[in-house]
């Protein structure tokens, strides 16, 4: 099993953040309204109730994928983790993995005619590739500078 962190861009880190942070000022503010709503008012409780859901909800969403995002090469799969939210690619299917570097991105393309932009470090590339290619050594790994080269 192979376990690559991704590489969040700064503007989704500071979104992330900012969620989270919502989501803990929401919880909170919430509450402390339903701390001090008297028992008698049972719709405004179950509000109150249900909007501390939702706002752990968005807490919980928006932390695990700012706290420790990867990917994860095992079982002949390709596993995205990213808090609550997984995927996962058959690693047989990937067919191709190219790298734009005026872009930056990684792009992984299966054979369904479907791609995937990767999120990792260029320094990482090297070894997810390899990692890949023991399991499907078919793979074909290519630089470009641009989508025209």
């Amino acid at each position: 099993m192979k376990r690559f962190r991704m590489k969040q861009p700064f503007y989704i880190i500071i979104i992330l953040a900012l969620g989270s942070a919502c989501g803990i000022f929401a919880a909170v503010y919430h509450i402390v309204q339903l701390a001090r709503t008297p028992s008698v008012n049972t719709p405004r409780l179950i509000l109150l109730v249900l909007m501390i859901l939702l706002a752990l909800f968005l807490l919980i969403l928006c932390a695990g994928v700012l706290i420790y995002p990867y990917y994860t090469v095992k079982n002949g799969k390709l596993y995205s983790s990213m808090g609550v939210l997984h995927t996962s690619y058959s690693v047989s299917e990937i067919s191709e993995l190219t790298y734009f570097k005026a872009q930056g991105k990684l792009v992984m393309y299966l054979t369904n005619d479907k791609f995937l932009v990767i999120m990792l470090s260029e320094s990482k590339h090297e070894a997810f590739v390899k990692a890949l290619r023991e399991i499907n050594p078919l793979i074909v790994y290519d630089n470009k500078i641009n989508e025209n080269d």
